[in-house]
């Protein structure tokens, strides 16, 4: 089985500003854990107006936060294919001047996250902050049976921001015409094509 990294950045689309206004903190959003009890009813996010002239919207939505900002499309076809661990979030997408430019799209939250990174024989450089946490990534080796036959979109254990997809995911999103993301082989990636590993504006 082929593994991808996948990344949203890089499109014409939309960006949005943000997660939407609630008590639940932004980083939350990253770290794998199940936020649906306290997500907030008709939750909404919106356009960044730093982009006021990118109003297209692709089934994945570029936004300064890492999340994943999903259209109906997608759930649909992760929710075919049965993959496990992942929570849906409802949202509604407003453009630059609030008003509703959809609303059938979703916050995907990989709940967890999967022991795919090999540790010893990868090139790593750990974070100076969060203990047990990569930083940058120099070169992914992989080890793959560590990870659930039945986790197809997933998190990387002690990276959770970097999504991984196999080929089961691959091939549906390509079959399907989904819009607006970007994949690269996981085995030997070396972090540099997502703005050298790290989160930037500019590369939006």
């Amino acid at each position: 089985m082929n593994y991808w990294v996948l990344s949203i950045t890089n499109n014409d689309g939309a960006v949005l500003a943000g997660f939407p206004r609630s008590k639940i903190k932004d980083y939350r959003y990253n770290e794998g854990q199940s936020l649906a009890k306290e997500f907030p009813k008709n939750a909404t996010v919106q356009f960044a107006d730093k982009f006021k002239d990118r109003r297209k919207l692709y089934d994945f939505i570029a936004n300064f936060e890492s999340g994943l900002f999903v259209s109906s499309k997608v759930r649909t076809l992760l929710e075919e294919l049965e993959s496990k661990d992942l929570e849906f979030l409802p949202i509604t997408v407003k453009d630059h001047k609030g008003a509703v430019a959809a609303d059938d799209y979703f916050i995907l939250n990989p709940i967890g996250s999967q022991d795919i990174i090999d540790m010893k024989k990868s090139k790593l450089v750990m974070d100076t902050l969060i203990d047990g946490e990569i930083g940058r990534i120099k070169k992914l080796v992989l080890q793959p049976r560590s990870v659930d036959k039945e986790a197809h979109l997933f998190r990387a254990t002690n990276k959770p921001r970097l999504i991984i997809i196999d080929d089961t995911v691959r091939k549906a999103f390509e079959k399907n015409g989904v819009t607006g993301y970007r994949l690269f082989k996981a085995e030997g990636w070396d972090g540099l094509e997502l703005g050298g590993d790290e989160d930037d504006d500019d590369a939006l």
